[in-house]
């Protein structure tokens, strides 16, 4: 068994083929964390936990969302579904998208909004950081709170500091082209990995759709990165996956 912790089923890209691309996946022995960002899609989110048995979810709320209405909606939506969501997020900060100061420190209380919601909830968190790790792990070391890094993108050394306050690193697909992934994944611990697609982004090969599926030829690769078998990176990544999400 392997888990994506972090994938977008609710994407049009899946109109056509979902019942293949799930399927897929079960074939594989994936469990697919499916993450929805918009409140539209909630409903069909959790619809998919229904008929698919390999499908779990996880309710956040785009770091680029500034309607209110939204906001509170979503965060509405966490509250009445508590008991059929595995986690809050993803959710967080992005400063690659958002630059303006005001925007970025809107973003900021929404982001702290959502921990909160976590601690309420007493779910686990997922966070998007894009080119703000620091101000991330300001706001999670001062509320000493944990988190799922999804798709990180930082350096060697900003991964340590998310690890030293009990963080785990989500490694994506990508990782089979891209070098600076690479490189992560030699440098920290196995034990605090976790494996995603960010389907349907971040595939193996660049610009192609993914799919959870895919996590199984991202194992394959960390594992000749770090010159282990296969097996280990599967039972560790699943093994973190299932403490985090606190599943049995």
């Amino acid at each position: 068994m392997l888990f994506d912790v972090h994938c977008h089923l609710n994407d049009r890209r899946y109109k056509r083929d979902l019942n293949e691309v799930v399927g897929r996946a079960a074939e594989a022995g994936v469990i697919a964390v499916n993450s929805t960002v918009e409140l539209s899609e909630v409903d069909e989110a959790l619809s998919f936990c229904e008929r698919y048995g390999n499908v779990r979810l996880t309710i956040g709320c785009s770091p680029t969302e500034f309607d209110d209405r939204n906001i509170e909606g979503i965060a509405k939506r966490m509250r009445e579904n508590r008991g059929r969501i595995i986690g809050v997020g993803e959710v967080g900060l992005d400063h690659y998208w958002v630059r303006e100061e005001g925007r970025r420190m809107a973003q900021e209380r929404n982001f702290v909004k959502f921990v909160e919601i976590s601690d309420e909830l007493k779910l686990p968190l997922v966070v998007h950081s894009r080119e703000s790790n620091k101000e991330v792990l300001d706001i999670l070391s001062r509320r000493g709170k944990t988190a799922l890094m999804h798709c990180f993108s930082g350096t060697v050394e900003e991964a340590e500091e998310f690890i030293g306050i009990g963080c785990l690193i989500s490694i994506p697909t990508s990782v089979v082209h891209s070098k600076a992934r690479q490189d992560l994944v030699k440098k920290i611990p196995l034990d605090t990995m976790t494996l995603e697609t960010d389907a349907p982004y971040m595939a193996p090969e660049p610009k192609a759709r993914n799919e959870p599926a895919n996590v199984k030829t991202s194992a394959r690769k960390i594992a000749e990165l770090r010159n282990t078998d296969y097996g280990t990176v599967e039972e560790v990544t699943t093994r973190n996956a299932k403490r985090f999400f606190k599943i049995p």
